[in-house]
């Protein structure tokens, strides 16, 4: 059976050149099999590990626990930040827990003789619940299962059971800031679409920008607003059939064909005779008068070819016939035919061709005739091409020149000597598992190479093999994390190629370039000094903009804006250039932020943006002009500053034909201050269907929720936040009428503090710039572990969240604090729930 077919699917179509090679695709497939269960990782590290919330109680790190990363406590002179989860978690309780246990709960769990020992009279706070210990456990699953409040008692409704569920919880997930810092696992973690057109991009050396090895991939799962989050990337029977297509396409787009080269010529293709003639007994046409034979070729590769016209003519005149040979349209030489039908004559030229399809064309150019004396015609018998003429004159794609090219050669570089394809493979698989080759890893390769040559492939079509299935080798589509274990702490300390390719990955979204190999290979990374110096580099480098791009994209669901849907009957002027401008703007914020070392609040209260013409015209700013986006100050007096007030934002956070003050409260709550609200009851109307009808204003119509006592648990925190953006309307432009009345941007929030538009809603997040730090660190770990963030993890975040603000808010000293950090140089096992 052939790889094709392995899992059962039908064959597709092969090429020409494809037949006879099924017996090939079996044994990569083999040699995939075996590197499936070679991959050689500890089972410890496959399962999860789950605490109860006993073993998440404040407690302070003996001597020996703390971490080696010098951000492990608060720098000195930095005071111990608020705990804002806990003063989250209290409100919460306070506001939304409390009023339902008091009218389901208390009557059975009060005083001495509580229900199962549990007093929930004495919890009027997050530490006086934490203190139930077990007793919090079964609250939450009594509660789960409907078992409480018992049957004869009211009931709390659905949402009513889901918003005390959830703080439940929130609060056995419970670690407080000054915890000891615990790293976590690290999942065998698949490339996903974007790091797998990267790194065989960077691979292969493939410069064509429009080729994507990843277009017939499945689209990839998300996972905690991620997708490259390894718990969801898996890879199925099926995807693998795909990565087989994208690992041969890609070869051939940087390899090319192989070539063989010499002067034994081809035909060049179909003759076909344009003008008055006719066919050739023999194949072939006759030329009566001016007109032309054709044929297209298709040449392998840049070189020189040789072209040959096999042509014979009838004279007449004072001239033999004229033959013209025409490349594309464009006489390359010109012959005079003296061949006759007994003895044709052979014109060649000797012609430079690029990689390609190409019409070449002999031209008759003197046709005479005289009517009953004489007629001069041309007949063309065979048109051939030869080549590439010889290897010098040949110019290769960059990848076959990178992989087969002179260093690769017996005899060493220059040699033109045969290709050394242990030498080749070795430094292919070097590169493509991001981390030097064993012995027995480069015999493997080499068996399936040696039984392609002695199945009859020449040496460079078995190497081409051997390649294809290194691309679809686990230690190429997955980052393996290596290390070693310490029995006495039990974690592994990475390795310095599997903290090479973390890095990349983090950063470039590809593998890793020399310089971080190199790096890897002398020590340099196992210093804190080395890896920092690496960060700073690459932080430095272009190619750091695929961090901005592909984090942004997700964090600020910027990708989601491609396909959100305006109405055009209602904003007539949102076009395809507005939406991209606005997509470019937010981008280009967080790159400035990132490229020119900017404090992070800059994203919350910034003086400047990033418009061209068109987004200025729509955000109403003068003087930008031309469709290139450049940095604009802000004029004084502007509402906009920040993320929060670009066109991207307040369009995703809105409907197609109206705003949403819901969407973007949450957006405020979710994304900037990490605290989003529960979701809302499954059964909840539409505004527009509020008991104010459809023609109130957006206010009116949500002071109707807040008569609800369950949506007003929500709604008291979303409402102003959202209502603070009214002015903007759908698609991000400044107005300050809705259906001709006046718009009301003011509310209070939960704590008192009032909010009366834009301006006022900035200095609020401003004032809670700590929270919105700690927010974005949280999701800058995220992405740069690759998992989703634990209870466990909560101390991790507050030192990396204080050593950001002791460094100025800069994202730079964020990202060099995360790869510093224990949390992304260790890992440890993952252990079952106890």
């Amino acid at each position: 059976m052939c790889a094709r077919g392995l899992f059962g699917m039908p064959n597709r179509s092969q090429r020409p050149s494809e037949l006879g090679t099924s017996i090939r695709w079996c044994i990569i497939w083999v040699l995939l099999a075996l590197a499936f269960a070679a991959i050689g990782l500890s089972p410890r590290l496959a399962v999860r590990q789950d605490r109860p919330a006993s073993a998440w109680l404040p407690a302070r790190s003996e001597a020996g626990d703390a971490p080696a990363h010098p951000t492990a406590s608060p720098p000195e002179g930095i005071p111990p930040e608020a705990d804002a989860l806990a003063e989250e978690l209290n409100r919460r309780l306070a506001n939304d827990v409390l009023p339902l246990l008091d009218v389901y709960c208390i009557d059975c769990h009060v005083g001495a003789d509580a229900e199962g020992d549990v007093r929930l009279d004495r919890v009027r706070a997050l530490a006086d619940a934490l203190a139930l210990d077990k007793g919090l456990r079964t609250v939450k699953e009594m509660v789960s299962g409907r078992h409480m409040p018992p049957d004869r008692a009211d009931q709390p409704t659905d949402h009513e059971r889901l918003i005390i569920e959830q703080w439940l919880d929130a609060a056995l997930d419970y670690v407080p800031p000054d915890g000891v810092v615990d790293p976590g696992w690290f999942t065998p973690h698949r490339l996903n679409r974007a790091e797998y057109r990267n790194t065989i991009r960077d691979l292969l050396f493939i410069d064509d920008p429009d080729f994507d090895p990843a277009a017939r991939l499945p689209q990839d799962d998300s996972g905690y607003g991620f997708d490259n989050i390894a718990d969801v990337l898996t890879l199925s029977p099926l995807a693998m059939e795909e990565y087989l297509d994208a690992a041969e396409r890609s070869i051939d787009a940087a390899l090319g064909p192989e070539i063989t080269f010499g002067d034994s010529p081809h035909p060049a293709g179909r003759l076909e005779g344009r003008g008055n003639g006719q066919t050739l007994p023999g194949g072939g046409y006759m030329l009566y008068s001016t007109g032309a034979v054709h044929a297209r070729t298709t040449t392998p590769a840049d070189g020189e070819y040789m072209i040959r016209i096999t042509a014979w003519e009838t004279f007449a005149g004072d001239e033999h016939a004229a033959l013209a040979l025409r490349i594309g349209g464009t006489t390359v030489e010109s012959f005079s035919v003296d061949g006759t039908r007994g003895e044709p004559g052979e014109y060649a030229a000797r012609v430079r061709l690029p990689a390609g399809t190409h019409d070449i064309a002999a031209h008759f150019t003197n046709d005479f005739y005289q009517p009953q004396v004489a007629d001069r015609n041309l007949a063309v018998e065979a048109i051939t091409i030869a080549g590439p003429l010889t290897e010098a004159t040949t110019t290769r794609p960059a990848g076959w020149a990178r992989i087969f090219g002179p260093g690769a050669r017996s005899g060493g570089p220059g040699s033109t000597g045969v290709i050394d394809a242990r030498a080749i493979v070795a430094e292919f698989a070097r590169r493509a598992f991001r981390r030097p080759i064993t012995g027995p890893e480069l015999d493997q390769l080499m068996a399936l190479h040696q039984s392609r040559t002695a199945a009859g492939e020449s040496a460079e079509q078995a190497v081409r093999t051997t390649l294809t299935a290194i691309l679809v080798s686990p230690r190429f589509l997955f980052r393996l994390p290596a290390g070693e274990l310490d029995p006495a702490t039990g974690r592994t300390r990475l390795d310095a190629f599997s903290l090479a390719s973390r890095i990349s990955y983090f950063l470039w979204s590809t593998m890793p370039d020399e310089a971080l190999f190199e790096a890897a290979a002398d020590g340099r990374l196992t210093g804190a000094d080395g890896l920092a110096a690496e960060v700073r580099r690459m932080l430095a480098d272009p190619r750091a903009q695929a961090f901005v791009d592909h984090f942004a994209g997700q964090w600020l669901q910027l990708r989601t804006l491609e396909r959100h849907e305006v109405d055009p009957s209602k904003f007539p002027e949102f076009d395809e250039a507005l939406r991209k401008a606005m997509g470019d703007e937010v981008r280009m914020l967080l790159g400035a932020a990132l490229r020119d070392n900017l404090p992070l609040t800059t994203l919350l209260q910034g003086d400047f943006t990033f418009l061209n013409e068109r987004l200025a015209r729509h955000y109403g700013i003068e003087g930008v002009e031309g469709d290139a986006m450049r940095r604009v100050p802000l004029p004084p007096g502007s509402p906009r500053g920040g993320i929060l007030t670009t066109g991207a934002v307040l369009t995703l956070t809105s409907g197609s034909t109206r705003t949403s003050p819901v969407k973007r409260g949450v957006f405020v709550l979710d994304r900037l201050l990490g605290a989003p609200p529960p979701p809302p009851p499954a059964d909840i109307p539409r505004l527009e269907q509020s008991p104010v009808g459809p023609d109130a204003t957006l206010r009116e119509q949500l002071a109707a929720h807040l008569a609800d006592s369950t949506c007003a648990v929500c709604h008291a925190r979303l409402d102003p936040l959202g209502l603070a953006l009214e002015n903007f309307d759908a698609v991000g432009r400044w107005r300050t009428e809705e259906a001709g009345r006046p718009i009301d941007a003011g509310g209070v929030l939960p704590d008192g503090v009032a909010v009366a538009g834009p301006d006022d809603l900035r200095r609020v997040l401003a004032e809670r710039s700590d929270q919105f730090i700690e927010t974005l660190v949280s999701g800058t770990l995220i992405y740069a572990l690759g998992r989703g963030l634990e209870p466990f993890d909560r101390p991790a975040v507050r030192r990396l969240a204080v050593a950001t603000r002791a460094q100025g808010d800069r994202w730079n000293a964020m990202i060099e604090a995360i790869v510093l950090s224990e949390t992304f140089r260790t890992c440890r096992p993952k252990e079952p729930r106890p």
